[in-house]
């Protein structure tokens, strides 16, 4: 159960630092999922309604995945080009990261180290030290969204629930928990997302299109990418990479990866799910899905320090080339399932 009350002595630096700033800076790592896109996006809808005089922008190294586009205020997610366009400074008074460390947030982290009060509100078990301000972890939230919403019902913000909130809310909550059918699915999830749905947004709309949808290029790269798996420990590892190459071959964008590592995942025997994805620039994304017998979390850290995420969903950023990515883990997972 998610409970606030222990972020009693946080929140209070917390209102502190909003009255005290007026620059506002909130951002995620990576290409935004529909957890952190959601979390954002109500972060930054809690902070305008109760401070309206505050300026807050968020900034992403990636830009916004096409399938988020219909959200409420998605136009306001912005990347570094972006931003510097439209606005003269970079300085921020307050910075918020969320669903994920800043050693993940590429370009923006030099923006987040340099701003006075550092703020990381998360659900994941693993994350990188670093020297914030103030940290509001909850392990016991499905979603990073669903410890937004607490935080947003508390004494700080008493957010209104209307439909633009309750769907930002809603889609981190489908999408952390795969439509409510992992296992890190609770009983007051469910009950939230019932609450949510009463204010009346098209849940269907939210969940097909920020979930579901995919482009023509898409299926295109996810079969390739299927037709190509491996398996390894007896059947009880499959995995697969996706290439830059590859990636230009069907006119894919990254976000177009998407969901391939659950089709990986859902194959019969399979104890843990690996898909390799080629950044460029010597770097390869790695994600990860788990049975449960090998906490996956703590397996990509032990990799790398830009490893985490849950015992049974993870990812890590790996410094090597494909190839040399690919037998590395696949030698230390295989190590792990025996």
């Amino acid at each position: 159960m998610v409970d606030i009350g222990k972020f009693s002595t946080e929140l209070v630096e917390l209102e502190k630092a909003l009255h005290q700033s007026k620059r506002i800076l909130i951002t995620a790592p990576g290409a935004a999922d529909g957890d952190s896109i959601g979390a954002q996006l109500a972060l930054r809808r809690m902070i305008r309604q109760k401070f309206q005089d505050k300026q807050v922008f968020i900034v992403n190294d990636e830009p916004l995945p096409p399938r988020y586009l219909f959200l409420p205020d998605a136009d306001e997610v912005f990347t570094p080009e972006s931003f510097e366009a439209a606005r003269e400074a970079q300085s921020f008074d307050l910075a918020f990261v969320v669903d994920g460390g800043i050693d993940r947030a590429g370009r923006v982290k030099a923006w987040f180290d340099k701003t006075p009060v550092k703020t990381f509100i998360d659900h994941h078990a693993v994350s990188c030290d670093y020297p914030y301000t103030i940290r509001m972890v909850e392990k016991a939230a499905s979603a990073t969204t669903e410890l937004i919403y607490h935080l947003s019902q508390g004494a700080l913000f008493k957010t209104k629930v209307d439909p633009f909130f309750a769907q930002q809310i809603y889609l981190g909550l489908v999408f952390d928990t795969g439509f409510f059918r992992h296992s890190n699915t609770t009983p007051e999830v469910m009950v939230l997302a019932a609450e949510l749905l009463q204010t009346g947004f098209d849940f269907t709309r939210v969940g097909e299109r920020g979930m579901l949808e995919r482009s023509y290029s898409s299926l295109q790269l996810m079969a390739d990418t299927l037709m190509r798996a491996k398996t390894a420990s007896e059947g009880r590892i499959i995995w697969s990479t996706l290439s830059q190459a590859t990636l230009e071959k069907y006119r894919a964008i990254a976000d177009d990866r998407e969901g391939i590592i659950d089709h990986l995942f859902l194959t019969h025997g399979v104890e843990v799910a690996l898909l390799l994805f080629e950044l460029g620039n010597n770097q390869v994304k790695i994600s990860l899905r788990s049975q449960g017998t090998v906490d996956v979390a703590q397996f990509a850290r032990s990799l790398t320090v830009r490893g985490g995420g849950h015992s049974k969903a993870a990812g890590a950023l790996l410094e090597m080339s494909l190839e040399k990515a690919t037998e590395f883990v696949l030698q230390r997972l295989s190590e792990k399932i025996h």
